[in-house]
């Protein structure tokens, strides 16, 4: 820390931390959030967009929630209560439980599109358990997301996509291919 105290102060900018034990690797933006474990190092342009956000991320709390995607009050509550707890505790993970038809898929597709309209997120990983759930958000997505490309990764190969979606064997699948997925996913991808 004391090596990162002094590059602040020569360079007037907090460097972005790594550190390892020679087998796991950790990363520290203590700006944002609490040290993390990641797959591997950050290219240029990843750090790059991570130190960019730190300045150019727009409040979640005070964002407008998309209510033609999820309107309800509870869904409502639901996006807000999460983006309190990414913004103010610095959480970067959220469990949603909600009954069948109470409209989950809506209201992912709506704490994605805040996510990235406040410059939160550059990509988004749905993943569902079953081939039709994925063909059903894909074509939320779409519908709802129409500037914004999401593809189901089933069938389709995009690594400049936005959305990805999938399911669990197959994203697995994916990431065991090799340093391709590291490439597509970065390396904080957390399942």
């Amino acid at each position: 820390m004391l090596y990162a105290d002094a590059l602040e102060q020569q360079f007037g900018q907090r460097p972005v931390i790594f550190y390892t034990n020679g087998f796991d690797q950790w990363m520290r933006d203590d700006q944002q959030y609490p040290a993390r474990q990641v797959a591997g190092f950050y290219t240029r342009d990843q750090l790059a967009l991570l130190i960019q956000r730190r300045s150019s991320r727009r409040a979640l709390v005070t964002s407008d929630i998309n209510a033609d995607i999820a309107g309800r009050a509870y869904q409502v509550q639901a996006i807000t209560k999460i983006a309190e707890s990414f913004e103010s505790r610095r959480e970067r993970k959220a469990l949603l439980v909600m009954a069948t038809g109470s409209g989950k898929t809506h209201t992912v597709i709506a704490l994605a599109d805040l996510l990235m309209r406040a410059n939160w997120a550059k990509r988004v990983l749905f993943l569902a358990d079953r081939i039709a759930l994925v063909r059903q958000a894909t074509n939320a997505f779409k519908q709802f997301l129409p500037g914004t490309t999401a593809i189901n990764l089933l069938n389709e190969k995009d690594d400049n996509a936005r959305v990805y979606i999938s399911t669990y064997g197959a994203i697995m699948g994916l990431i065991n291919e090799g340093s391709d997925a590291l490439r597509r996913f970065g390396p904080d991808i957390s399942i």
